[in-house]
This record gives C-alpha cells, structure tokens and sequence, in this order.
C-alpha cells in the first residue's frame, strides 16, 4: 500500500520467529492498552530483551503499527478480493465480505479490543489504521453501493454506518467475551457457531438495506 506502511516493520535481520512476536504484542496491546503497556512489560511477555525489540522495530509504537499491520493485512486481502470481483453480484460481494470480516474478527477478537482503545482519542495510531487499512478499501465498497442504490436495490447509508454495524456490531461477542458469555453465547465458539453467527449478522444487514414498500 502507501510506503510508510514500512514504518512498522522489523529492522534486524536475526532469526527471531516474528508472527508469534507480534500475535503476542496484539495480545498485550489489546489487554493494557498502548499506553498501558510498557516496553519493558512487553519484553516480558514476548520472552525478548528490550534492546532486541528496540532494534527490530524502533519503538513501542514501531511494534504496535507492525503488529497491526500483520493482522489487519488478512482482512483487508479478503474485503479487496471480494470488492474488485467482477464475477460476483454486488449485492452477494457485500454479504461475503460481512461474513469474511466477522470470521477475522473472531480469530482476532484481540484487533477489536485494540481499536476500542484507540477510538476514542486521536493520535498516529488511529490515524494509521484509517489511512492504511479502512480508506484505501472505501471506494470500492462504495462503488458497488451506488450501483446498488442506483439500480433501487438498497437503500443509501452513510458508510461509518454500515461500518460500525459491520465492525463493531457484529464483531462484539468477540471483543466482550464475558458479556457474550452471561448473554448466553459459547465459552469457545466453535467455527461453525462463528459461521453461523456471520451469515445471520449478514443477512440481517443486507435485509436491512433492502427497500421495502410502504
């Protein structure tokens, strides 16, 4: 994408298995917070020393941009996929990314957590998920849209609209275990329980958008 996506991206070149390093940031991030979490408490965490993450990202927020950047890379593929299929119906390409995006949220429930931290205060952080991972995707979601509007398939929405529902609405039985539990939902859902949950939360959606006559 934009070149300062590499901003994130680990500098040294020593064998140090990086995926498990940054799920484990994404993980401790989510639990304390960015400013919550300490380099040194990192450290602890991830079983590094403080100088090896210093060299391999620059900073505390070089770990957090990279690990974001590695989970948010999976589900920004899938909307992008589904938004340039010429192949598929719009309408059908909207539902499939709805579901695509609720199964990325379960298997990182820890990204959600993450963005409510950071969604209420501005800083570089939120500003580099919107501009790196939300905004490069919005035209082409909403290209599809307005061909839908146009050909009176659905009604129009704001798009942050459609995004929180998406994102945040469906995505909370994940990012709030706990209430999810004492509502009643799966410990540990399995794969098909998130299936299910995703093609619900996407027919819903797309029923919602849907005109209906007066």
């Amino acid at each position: 994408m934009v070149q300062t996506r590499g901003r994130g991206r680990p500098r040294s070149g020593e064998g140090l298995e990086v995926g498990p390093l940054l799920q484990g940031a994404l993980e401790a991030f989510a639990e304390q917070g960015y400013d919550g979490m300490s380099v040194r408490e990192l450290s602890r965490r991830l079983g590094v020393s403080h100088a090896l993450l210093t060299a391999r990202f620059g900073s505390k927020e070089g770990l957090w941009f990279a690990a974001m950047e590695h989970a948010l890379a999976v589900s920004e593929r899938s909307w992008r996929q589904l938004a340039v299929d010429s192949a598929l119906d719009d309408l059908e390409a909207l539902r499939q990314a709805v579901v695509a995006q609720l199964m990325f949220a379960a298997a990182h429930p820890e990204v959600l957590r993450i963005m409510s931290h950071e969604g209420a205060i501005d800083s570089p952080r939120i500003r580099y998920v919107v501009d790196h991972f939300v905004n490069p995707l919005r035209p082409l979601v909403e290209q599809r849209m307005r061909r839908l509007v146009a050909a009176g398939r659905i009604r129009e929405v704001p798009y942050a609209t459609l995004h929180y529902l998406v994102v945040q609405g469906g995505g909370a039985p994940y990012a709030s275990p706990v209430e999810t539990v004492l509502l009643g939902g799966p410990v540990q859902p399995s794969e098909e329980e998130v299936r299910r949950h995703a093609e619900t939360v996407a027919d819903l959606i797309v029923a919602g958008l849907t005109p209906h006559p007066a």
